[in-house]
C-alpha cells in the first residue's frame, strides 16, 4: 500500500475518515492497554505497550485495513501456572463501513476487538508440561510427586 506513514498517539486513534486517501494510508501507534479498553484482568499488564502499525485504504463506502499488533502478553502456563511473558505479534484485515453521516472510525476499538477475539489463554510453558498433581500439588516439572498420584 503506498502513501504517506503518519505517526500518531492513542488520542488519534480515532481517524477522520477524510483522511485515508485511496492511495493508502501508514498510522503507527504506540498505546497502553487501558487506552484501549484492555485492563490488568486481561492477558496483558497496564504497563505494557501495544505497538499498532495501520495501513488503511478507502474504497468505496469502506475503509480496508491491514493492521499488525505488537504487544508483551503476560499470562500463566495452563497446566503448572508458571508465570510466562512472550512477544505477541497479530495480523488482522479489517474493514469499516462508512455510514452516511460518519466522520470518524475509531481504531482503536477495532484493535481491542480483534486483540480479544484472537488471544488464546490456554498457553503452556513447553508443549510437554507435566502440569501440578492434583492431589499434593506438585510441579511435575520440578518436583516429584509426594502422593505418588501424579505420576501415574
Amino acid at each position: 500500500m503506498c502513501g504517506e506513514t503518519i505517526e500518531r498517539t492513542f488520542e488519534e486513534m480515532k481517524i477522520r475518515i477524510r483522511d485515508v486517501v485511496s492511495g493508502g494510508i501508514r498510522l503507527e501507534y504506540v498505546v497502553k492497554p487501558d487506552e484501549i479498553g484492555l485492563t490488568g484482568e486481561d492477558f496483558i499488564e497496564p504497563e505494557n505497550s501495544i505497538k499498532v502499525i495501520a495501513d488503511l485504504q478507502k474504497v468505496d463506502n469502506f475503509v480496508l485495513g491491514k493492521l499488525v499488533v505488537t504487544f508483551l502478553c503476560e499470562n500463566h502456563c495452563a497446566r503448572c501456572l508458571e508465570r510466562l511473558s512472550h512477544e505477541v505479534t497479530t495480523k488482522y484485515e479489517v474493514d469499516l463501513e462508512i455510514l452516511d453521516g460518519d466522520e470518524w472510525l475509531d481504531l482503536g476499538a477495532k484493535v481491542r476487538e480483534e486483540m480479544l477475539v484472537e488471544y488464546l489463554p490456554r498457553t503452556l510453558c513447553r508443549e510437554d508440561c507435566k502440569g501440578i498433581c492434583p492431589d499434593c500439588g506438585a510441579d511435575l516439572n520440578t518436583e516429584p510427586c509426594e502422593c505418588n498420584k501424579g505420576s501415574k
